[in-house]
C-alpha cells in the first residue's frame, strides 16, 4: 500500500499538471486549439497561451470525469448500492464514535478559560476548605458544592429534587453569569443569612413556565421558604448530574457544614494565569502538613491531589471510550478493505471498456484519474449516508442514556464531526481506491481486447489481491468478535454472581424527612413506625427500611474502635460501612442470617444498643474468633456508647456485582443517636408485580404527611440493571460493531467466491463433462472459502490474543485470553464463512456442461 506522502504528491501532479496530448480525447484537443487561439489574441506568447489553456482544460476534463463517474455509477446501481452501504456503515459508525469522543474527551469544558479549572481528588469539609482558601495563593477563585435531595412542595404533587448545596465562590469559579437575576455573594454566605436559591433553566421552565416574575418569589423546600434570586442559562452544565437548583450549603445544611470531619464537598479552583501548577501543588502539600498538625482527628494522612477538572470528569471513561473508538476504527478498516475488493472486482469487469478507451487515445494517467474519481465519488456518497447513520446512532445513544457517560448533553453531530466524516470519506476514496485504479490503468491494451468472458473477473494477480483483502478483513473481524465475545462472557459471569439477597418481587423508593418538620427523633420514629404498620397491614406484603440501599450508589462510613483492642491514634481508626434499618429488613430482603439473631421487638431505645455485622466484618476483624457479644463504638461518640454484636448476616454486593463487599454493620433507627439521618429507602416485597404497589405505598405515605415526596420509585431488579448499565452499554456498542464486521466479512467472502465461480465456469463445465460429480465441485468451492476463513481466522486470533490485555479493565470473571471465547469466535466465523461460500457454490452445481463449454 503506498504511503500517504506518495499519494499526495501523485495526486498533486495528477490534477494540477499541464495535460499531455496523449491524455486528451479528440473533442477536448479541438477545444484546446480554439482556447489557445483566444489566448494569443489576448497578447500572450504561444507558450503562455498553451500553458493557460491546458490548465483550464484540466478543470474541464476533471468535470467530465465527475459527470462520467456519475453516469457509470447510475448505470451500475447494484454495485453502487453495495459500495455506498458498505462505506456508510463504516464511516457512519466512526463518525458517531468520533462525535462521542469529541464531545466527551476532546471538547473543552463549556466555561471561560477551562484550562485554569482544577479540583481536589478528595472531598473536603466546609471548615477545611475555608482554611485551604486562606493558604493557597496560586488560585484566584475557590468554589465547592455537594449534592443533596430536597423536597419541593410548591407543585401539584410533592417532588424530591436534586439540589446543589454550594458556597458563594461556586458560580464565580465556573464564570458563567445567570440568565436572569443574580447569584449569591460572599457577604450572603454565612450561617445566619437569608435563605436564597438559584434555579436551573430546566426547573424554571418545568415548574414556573419560564415566568420572569419568579424572581423574589418564596418557594417551599424541605419545609423552609427560599427566595428565588436567579436563573442560570440553559447551556450551564456542571460536573455530575444536572441539579434542579442551587442553595448555600451553610444555610441548607448547617449541621454538616459545622463539622470538620464531614468531607462532603466537591471542590473547584481556578488557577491564576501567572501561577504555575508546580507552585500550586507545593502550596497544597504545605497546607496538608499544617492541617494534619492542627486537626489530626480529621486530617491524619490526608494527602490532597490536585487534578484538572476535565480529567476528573472524564478520566474514568477515557479507557473504555478509546477502546471502543479503536474497535469502530477496525470496522471502518474492514469496510474500506471490502470497498477496495469491490473496486478490484469492478475494474476486472471493466477491462474491455478500459482497453477500448486506451486504444482510442486515453493515456494511463487519464484512465487512472477517471477511475480514482469514481472511487472518491463513491466514498463521498458513502460518507454522506454515513452522516445519516451517525445521526441515528447518536439519537440511539441518547435513548440509551448511559449513566456512566459524562457530558452526554454535549455530544452532537456538529461541523467538526461533519469535517471528520468528510476527511475520512475523501481519504478512504483516495487511499483504498488507488491500488484498484492503478491495476486497471496498467492494463495491457492487447490483452484487454483479447480478454474472454472466462477472464472477465480478472487475472491471477487480481484474484490473489481480492483473496488477500478477504483474509485481512476476516482477521480484523476476529479481533472485534473476540472483544465482543469476552464482554458477553463477562456479562454472563456477572449474572451468575449472587447479590446476597433476592431482588424479584421487591419495590424500592427513597424518602427523606425534612428537618423543618422532623427535627426531633421522636417525630422521625413515629413516621417510620406508622408507615411500616400501614404497609405490612396489607395481605401478602412485607415492608422494611434501610438507610443505604444495595447498588443504589449510596453509602456512609464511620470510623470505629473495637473494645479491648490496642488504642489507635485519633483520625487513624478504620472505617466501617454503616446501614441503619427498621422493620424486618433481613427477612424482607431474603438475606441469610448465618449466626446469632436478627433484631427483634426487644431492641428498643431503652435497651442496650445492638448491631448485626456482615461476613466481611468477621473475616477482617474477627478471623477465627467469635464475634457475637463483642462490642464496638463510633470513634467520635461519647464514652460508653457501645454497640453489641448479636448476629452475622451474609455479604451483599452493595457497590455492584463486580465489586467486593466491604465490612459493614447494621444498626437500628430506634437506637441510633444520629438525628440527622432522616433519609431512608422503603423496600416492599409482594407476590404481585412490584410496580403495582406504587400507588398503595404513595397513598400510605401521603396519609401520614401529604407533603412527603417519594423518589426513585422502581423495582429492585431495575436497580440491579442500572448498576450494570456501563457494562451493558459497552456490550451493546462492541457487539454492534462486531456484528457489522461479521456481515461485511460475509459479503467479502461471498463476493470473492462468486467471482471465482464465474471465472471458473468453463472449468467446472469441462470437469463435469469428464465425469466429475456435483459433490466434487461443491467441495472445491467450499474448500476455497474454508482456506480464506482459516487464514484470516488464524491471523485474527493471534492479533486478538496480543490485544486482549487492552480489554482487561472491561472484563469480569473471565480472562482476557479465555479459550472458550476464542474457540466460539473461531466456530462462529467459520460457520458464517461457510454460509457465505455455500450460496455461490450452489450456483456452481447448476452449471450445464454444454452451456459452459459454449460460454465465450
Amino acid at each position: 500500500m503506498p504511503s500517504l506522502r506518495t499519494l499526495t504528491s501523485f495526486l498533486r501532479n495528477l490534477f494540477h499538471r499541464d495535460l499531455a496530448d496523449s491524455d486528451l480525447d479528440d473533442e477536448v484537443r479541438a477545444h484546446l486549439n480554439l482556447l489557445e487561439e483566444e489566448k494569443r489574441r489576448e497578447g500572450l506568447s504561444p507558450a503562455d497561451a498553451r500553458r493557460a489553456t491546458r490548465t483550464g482544460a484540466g478543470l474541464d476534463t476533471l468535470w467530465q470525469d465527475v459527470r462520467f463517474a456519475f453516469c457509470m455509477l447510475r448505470r451500475n446501481a447494484g454495485f453502487t448500492a453495495v459500495a455506498v452501504l458498505t462505506l456508510a456503515l463504516g464511516i457512519g459508525a466512526n463518525t458517531a464514535a468520533f462525535s462521542v469522543v469529541h464531545g466527551v474527551l476532546l471538547r473543552p469544558l463549556p466555561y471561560p478559560h477551562p484550562e485554569q479549572l482544577y479540583t481536589l481528588k478528595s472531598n473536603e469539609s466546609v471548615l477545611d476548605f475555608d482554611d485551604l482558601r486562606a493558604q493557597l495563593t496560586s488560585f484566584s477563585v475557590f468554589g465547592a458544592a455537594t449534592r443533596q435531595a430536597l423536597d419541593y412542595t410548591g407543585g401539584s404533587e410533592p417532588l424530591q429534587i436534586r439540589a446543589a448545596l454550594c458556597d458563594a465562590g461556586y458560580f464565580e469559579a465556573f464564570g458563567v453569569p445567570p440568565a436572569l437575576g443574580r447569584v449569591p455573594t460572599a457577604a450572603e454566605d454565612h450561617f445566619s443569612a437569608e435563605r436564597t436559591v438559584v434555579l436551573s433553566y430546566a426547573f424554571w421552565q418545568q415548574q414556573f413556565a419560564s415566568d420572569p416574575g419568579v424572581l423574589g418569589r418564596a418557594i417551599p423546600l424541605s419545609g423552609d421558604l427560599y427566595t428565588v434570586i436567579g436563573v442560570m442559562p440553559a447551556g450551564f452544565l456542571v460536573p455530575g448530574d444536572p441539579p434542579d437548583l442551587w442553595a448555600l450549603v451553610r444555610i441548607a445544611n448547617p449541621v454538616a457544614a459545622q463539622f470538620r470531619g464531614v468531607h462532603f464537598l466537591r471542590t473547584y479552583l481556578r488557577l491564576k494565569p501567572e501561577a504555575s501548577l508546580a507552585q500550586a501543588r507545593a502550596e497544597l502539600a504545605n497546607a496538608d502538613i499544617w492541617l494534619e498538625r492542627k486537626f489530626p482527628e480529621s486530617n491524619r494522612d490526608r494527602h490532597r491531589v490536585l487534578i484538572p477538572l476535565h480529567e476528573r470528569i472524564v478520566g474514568q471513561t477515557r479507557p473504555a471510550l478509546l477502546i471502543l473508538f479503536g474497535a469502530v476504527g477496525l470496522v471502518l478498516l474492514i469496510a474500506c478493505v471490502n470497498f477496495a475488493g469491490l473496486l478490484l472486482a469492478r475494474s476486472s469487469v471493466r477491462q474491455k471498456e478500459i482497453a477500448i478507451r486506451a486504444a482510442l487515445g486515453a493515456g494511463r494517467r487519464r484512465l487512472l484519474r477517471q477511475i480514482l474519481t469514481e472511487s472518491v465519488l463513491l466514498s463521498t456518497l458513502g460518507g454522506a449516508c454515513g452522516v445519516l447513520v451517525a445521526r441515528g446512532c447518536v439519537r440511539l445513544l441518547f435513548a440509551l442514556k448511559p449513566e456512566n457517560l459524562p457530558r452526554l448533553a454535549e455530544i452532537s453531530v456538529d461541523y467538526r464531526v461533519l469535517g471528520f466524516a468528510f476527511a475520512v470519506s475523501l481519504l478512504t476514496g483516495i487511499i483504498f481506491g488507488f491500488v484498484p485504479a492503478l491495476v486497471a490503468a496498467r492494463l495491457d491494451v492487447n490483452d484487454g481486447l483479447k480478454e474472454t468472458v472466462r477472464g472477465s473477473t480478472g487475472g491471477a494477480r487480481a484474484v490473489r489481491g481480492r483473496n488477500l483483502l478477504v483474509v485481512l478483513e476476516t482477521a480484523l473481524a476476529v479481533v472485534l468478535l473476540a472483544g465482543a465475545g469476552l464482554l458477553i462472557r463477562s456479562f454472563w459471569m456477572l449474572h451468575q454472581v449472587d447479590p446476597g439477597f433476592r431482588s424479584s418481587g421487591l419495590l424500592t423508593m427513597r424518602v427523606e424527612l425534612p428537618d423543618a418538620r422532623y427535627h426531633e427523633k421522636a417525630k422521625q420514629e413515629q413516621f417510620r413506625t406508622r408507615l411500616l404498620e400501614a404497609l405490612n397491614g396489607s395481605p401478602g406484603t412485607e415492608a422494611a427500611m434501610v438507610s443505604e440501599l444495595p447498588m443504589s450508589g449510596d453509602y456512609l462510613t464511620h470510623n470505629f474502635v473495637i473494645e479491648g483492642r490496642p488504642p489507635v491514634a485519633a483520625g487513624a481508626e478504620p472505617e466501617l460501612q454503616t446501614r441503619t434499618v427498621a422493620g424486618n429488613y433481613f427477612r424482607t430482603m431474603r438475606m441469610p442470617l448465618l449466626r446469632g439473631r436478627d433484631f427483634n421487638s426487644q431492641d428498643t431505645e431503652r435497651s442496650i444498643e445492638v448491631a448485626v455485622v456482615n461476613e466481611s466484618f468477621v473475616r477482617t476483624y474477627f478471623p477465627g474468633q467469635e464475634p457475637l457479644g463483642a462490642r464496638f463504638q463510633w470513634a467520635r461518640s461519647a464514652p460508653g456508647e457501645w454497640l453489641t454484636i448479636v448476629g452475622v448476616v451474609g455479604d451483599v454486593k452493595h457497590f455492584g456485582a463486580d465489586q467486593p463487599e466491604e465490612p459493614a454493620a447494621y444498626d437500628l433507627y430506634t437506637q441510633t443517636r444520629q438525628e440527622w439521618k432522616r433519609w431512608m429507602y422503603v423496600v416492599v416485597r409482594s407476590s404481585v408485580a412490584p410496580t403495582s404497589l406504587t400507588a398503595q405505598v404513595k397513598s400510605a405515605a401521603w396519609k401520614l404527611d401529604p407533603q412527603i415526596p417519594l423518589a426513585k420509585v422502581r423495582p429492585m431488579d431495575e436497580v440491579l440493571a442500572r448498576s450494570e448499565s456501563e457494562r451493558v452499554f459497552n456490550l451493546i456498542l462492541l457487539g454492534a460493531f462486531a456484528s457489522v464486521a461479521l456481515a461485511l466479512v460475509a459479503v467479502g467472502i461471498y463476493g470473492v467466491i462468486a467471482a471465482q465461480v464465474a471465472r471458473r465456469t468453463q472449468e467446472f463445465g469441462i470437469r463435469m463433462a469428464l465425469g466429475a460429480q456435483p459433490g466434487d465441485v461443491l467441495k472445491a468451492v467450499l474448500a476455497l472459502g474454508a482456506r480464506l476463513a482459516a487464514a484470516g481466522g488464524l491471523i485474527g486470533l493471534v492479533a486478538a490474543l496480543g490485544l486482549a490485555r487492552l480489554t482487561t479493565s472491561l472484563l469480569f470473571g473471565v480472562s482476557a485470553t479465555d479459550p472458550v471465547t476464542f474457540v466460539c469466535v473461531a466456530a462462529l466465523l467459520f460457520a458464517v464463512a461457510m454460509f457465505a461460500t455455500w450460496i455461490p457454490a450452489r450456483r456452481a452445481l447448476r452449471v450445464d456442461p454444454i452451456v459452459a463449454l459454449r460460454h465465450e
